[in-house]
């Protein structure tokens, strides 16, 4: 029944992560204006989506893998395949008309997935004090 419950859980939580791949996508594809507007307040709005996505992507990746991964190896494989969904993302957008892809960008995803891995260790961490 356990096994079932987690095999449950873990299709979900991939369901969910692909699900949250294709928005990603989806926002990737819209076709932008050309024009690069370099007011710091537009850029910083912009950015900051870049970070709240990536850090949700990273925290479902981490879901995903650790049901059948020690929690070490589930953050590994969480941080680099949101990384490496970053890369081709701004690839993707390379396609796009008006848009840009840059490494830029990639870094910008990488502070949400850092962000990410920072919050499941402290949280991981503050569950295991309370057990004790």
């Amino acid at each position: 029944m356990e096994k079932e419950i987690r095999e449950n859980k873990k299709f979900m939580y991939w369901s969910l992560a692909v699900a949250w791949m294709m928005v990603i996508f989806f926002f990737s594809s819209i076709k932008g204006s050309g024009n690069h507007s370099y007011d710091l307040f537009y850029f910083l709005e912009r950015k900051s989506f870049h970070v709240i996505e990536y850090f949700i992507l990273a925290v479902l990746f981490f879901l995903s893998f650790s049901q059948s991964r020690p929690i070490t190896k589930a953050l590994v494989f969480s941080a680099a395949l949101s990384f490496f969904y970053a890369i081709s993302d701004e690839w993707h957008q390379t396609f796009v008309f008006g848009r840009e892809g840059t490494i830029r960008d990639v870094a910008i995803d990488l502070i949400g997935i850092a962000l990410a891995v920072i919050f499941i260790i402290k949280f991981k961490n503050g569950k295991r004090r309370t057990k004790n």
